[in-house]
């Protein structure tokens, strides 16, 4: 870590991305109640998280034009933007202005795509091969513990001065993130758009799939996807039968769902510690295969054991999923060209993010006919698939060797 902390660079980048979070995991809570105060529908303030998540669907595009222009104003512009944006929540009076809920919302969830992406590839820029999982870690770290702290502080000021000034709040973070930004000393340039016979249509479409198609072609990241699609679609399980857990295992009303978020959390700032040191000792791949045995041993543990058994289950699944996103992320960074990292990280998020939604809607018919037990079983039984799956063959590619950073360096042209 002491290695990491001395590069100025990522020292600023890690500031930023910990304001710009700040922010948004203030918000996204809010919205959610917002609109539930507004119309006293459940129906529209799980519609507001849905507005959120769609944007998903983009993450491709995202992943364009994150690798088209350079990195570091793709994300002064993103939170500029955002700032503005979550401004004209002071407009929001009644149900009448219901509509800018969503949007902001909408805004939030692609914002959320092109800041990965982006940052994906300014780790890889700024940092040498050897110190990107621990970059990783810190940033996973971080990441999970304002998701502790923010929605609940952005909760306790909705309550005591209203939306609006929770909108405040995250404006000026984000604004700081912005000023943070502006003092990274980068040398990037966009990557060159190489004259091309093919259509235009063809052209944005091979542009589109780069990532993709570099996510199959790379055999190592292949396993890695392979691991992390089979597990999202079993974790995606448990995000439906959580309440039937807590109910009819637990014998606890549904707010106890907050304290098993709260646990998962916990475990979740500590898998991000532990990834960050383990990942160049390691390897990723065998770091993502304990990542998901991690997760499949606690839900296991939640779906036949007691509360103290229940809650140590949900303290290894966060710090399972955590451990796993950072290995990934590595991964990704070090077999990844940095001109096509953001439509890789990009890809990536598209292919790991489509089950798991399916599979939470599987999870809601199945918890309807068969006991959560059973369910939470079927689902331990996919993780513990998805880590043997990213095992197998862990050893046939050697690491690629290290390199230095690419800060200095303009970006090459699009492949």
């Amino acid at each position: 870590m002491r290695d990491l902390l001395r590069h100025r660079e990522f020292r600023l980048l890690l500031a930023a991305q910990t304001l710009s979070m700040l922010g948004e995991w203030t918000l996204l809570l809010v919205l959610g109640i917002w609109a539930k105060t507004l119309t006293g529908s459940s129906a529209v303030a799980g519609l507001v998280v849905f507005a959120m998540a769609a944007p998903g669907v983009l993450a491709p595009l995202a992943g364009v034009l994150v690798d088209r222009l350079p990195r570091r104003t793709v994300l002064v512009g993103v939170d500029s933007a955002g700032a503005a944006a979550v401004s004209c929540l002071w407009l929001v009076r009644g149900p009448e202005q219901l509509w800018l809920l969503f949007a902001v919302a909408a805004w939030c969830g692609a914002a959320g795509v092109v800041t990965n992406a982006a940052v994906s590839g300014l780790v890889q820029a700024v940092l040498p091969a050897d110190l990107l999982g621990a970059a990783n870690g810190a940033l996973g770290t971080v990441r999970q513990g304002l998701r502790l702290v923010g929605p609940l502080a952005g909760a306790g000021l909705f309550a005591a001065a209203g939306g609006r000034w929770v909108a405040t709040a995250t404006a000026v973070a984000l604004l700081l993130a912005v000023v943070v930004l502006l003092r990274l000393r980068l040398r990037e340039l966009p990557g060159e758009r190489t004259a091309c016979a093919e259509p235009v249509a063809v052209r944005w479409r091979r542009e589109v799939l780069a990532g993709l198609v570099h996510l199959w072609r790379t055999r190592a990241l292949r396993r890695v996807v392979r691991c992390t699609l089979v597990l999202s679609a079993s974790v995606g399980l448990v995000e439906a039968t959580v309440y039937a857990l807590v109910e009819d295992g637990l014998h606890r009303p549904p707010e106890f769902v907050g304290v098993l978020v709260s646990v998962q959390g916990a475990g979740a700032v500590a898998g991000g510690v532990g990834a960050g040191l383990l990942a160049a000792r390691v390897g990723e791949e065998r770091l993502v295969a304990a990542g998901a045995a991690l997760v499949a041993a606690g839900i296991g543990a939640a779906a036949v054991g007691p509360l103290p058994v229940v809650l140590a289950g949900f303290l290894l699944v966060g710090a399972g999923l955590t451990v796993l996103a950072v290995a990934a992320a590595t991964s990704l960074q070090r077999r990844t060209p940095n001109a096509v990292m953001g439509r890789v990280a990009a890809g990536y998020e598209t292919v790991v993010s489509v089950p798991g939604t399916a599979s939470i809607a599987v999870g809601a018919l199945l918890v309807g006919v068969l006991p959560f037990q059973v369910v939470l079983l079927v689902s331990a039984a996919g993780c513990a698939l998805a880590a043997v799956l990213v095992a197998v063959g862990a050893d046939r590619d050697p690491a690629p060797p290290a390199r230095e950073p690419a800060l200095a360096a303009p970006r090459v042209g699009n492949p």
